[in-house]
């Protein structure tokens, strides 16, 4: 079995729930549902049976079958169908990976359901039919008190036959859904890291092609720069020219300069100093005050993250103000950091909007560092705007 998760049970209890008033019962869907997953289940289950009894051999693929069939059967239920399960498709019948993660056992309640199932629905559909009968032979004659209590005596059948699937159905659903749930779920996060992992080994190599293009754009041209005024440089003293010289170690002076602006900004980018020297709120209103337009910040709280969740809530602003820069033409953005547990931060600009998480690119990055450190984000960018992206990570006591 699995751990309880209170807020998943308390869903699936108020999905269950049968209408407080019985008659309503015959026009619930709840009702009904629950009447299909008794059906099927007498169907599934002897199906199964038989499919165990003569297939020994491939009870494997039997069980893998009967459990998938039964995750989907939930939906009749109104209850989320957990998907397929972890092991995925078994590699020949008689693999024994069928018989694992839970799926023996839900073949057991199929199969002991729908033994349990046939004797009450039997007798119920028995009771039905007759009384139904009875009504209909006796159209186009008077009506009577006999014929007021056979409809009676049916509505009376017809509730107590829902509330008898329903029971049935919901314990066989919960004790399926509560062996077949923690399979998907694994599955579910397995395939999430496995995506995950892939976006980020994108990210990162965008993010490598943006360094080399920043070296390249930046420092690398001012060092070409700077070695042409040197050759001008000792050309001049070559020739007596002080005053060339002057200006040429002038100007090499200046490109040294901007080389230096320029390798400051490229490291900046992959770990700001003031990060580590001062912590992420300082970092944000740095980043902020550089930005050409105008922001506002907001901080609130004082639990320090560690330092690479700050250096992903960092990058996570920074992303942000690029966008609203760069894409959205933005006027001003304002910026809400809450230094909690959870740490929260919000970025919010007044631009066109749009913006669309795409893998590989900056916002999809984005997503991924947060979700890295256990977090979500949300981004809503509506065409015409405003922006707003919101993130939350865990910021635990260290």
């Amino acid at each position: 079995m699995s751990e309880p998760n209170p807020s998943r049970e308390a869903a699936i209890r108020a999905r269950l729930k049968p209408p407080p008033n019985p008659l309503r019962m015959l026009v619930s869907p709840l009702g009904w549902g629950a009447v299909a997953y008794c059906a099927t289940a007498i169907l599934g289950g002897m199906v199964a049976l038989v499919a165990g009894i003569l297939g020994i051999f491939v009870l494997p693929l039997v069980a893998w079958a009967t459990a998938n069939v039964e995750a989907f059967r939930l939906r009749l239920l109104g209850l989320h169908r957990s998907g397929p399960l972890p092991s995925g498709p078994i590699r020949h019948p008689w693999d024994a990976a069928g018989l694992r993660e839970g799926n023996l056992a839900v073949w057991g309640i199929a199969v002991l359901f729908a033994l349990v199932d046939f004797l009450p629905g039997a007798l119920l559909v028995t009771l039905v039919l007759g009384i139904t009968t009875a009504l209909v032979s006796r159209i186009g004659e008077p009506v009577n008190a006999d014929a007021f209590l056979a409809l009676g005596g049916l509505i009376v059948i017809l509730v107590a036959g829902l509330y008898v699937a329903w029971a049935l159905a919901s314990v066989q659903a919960i004790l399926v859904e509560d062996l077949v749930r923690p399979r998907a779920e694994l599955r579910e996060q397995v395939d999430q890291l496995t995506t995950s992992r892939r976006e980020l080994v994108d990210v990162f190599a965008a993010e490598r092609r943006r360094i080399e293009r920043d070296l390249h754009d930046g420092a690398q041209q001012h060092l070409v720069l700077l070695s042409m005024q040197l050759g001008e440089a000792e050309f001049a003293l070559e020739r007596a020219r002080p005053d060339a010289v002057r200006d040429a170690l002038a100007a090499a002076h200046a490109s040294m300069e901007a080389a230096m602006i320029s390798l400051r900004d490229t490291v900046r980018g992959i770990h700001p100093q003031i990060l580590t020297d001062r912590g992420l709120a300082a970092a944000v209103t740095e980043l902020a005050e550089r930005q050409p337009i105008p922001v506002s910040v907001g901080i609130t709280g004082s639990r320090q993250p560690s330092e690479q969740l700050a250096l992903s809530a960092y990058y996570l602003v920074s992303e942000a103000f690029t966008n609203a820069v760069k894409h959205a033409d933005a006027s001003t953005v304002t910026v809400r950091l809450d230094l909690g547990d959870p740490l929260q931060v919000e970025v919010y600009d007044d631009g066109v909007g749009g913006a669309v998480v795409r893998p590989g690119h900056g916002l999809s990055g984005m997503i991924e560092r947060v979700q890295t450190f256990g977090g979500a984000c949300w981004v809503s960018s509506p065409p015409g705007g405003p922006t707003l992206i919101r993130a939350s990570f865990p910021n635990p006591v260290r």
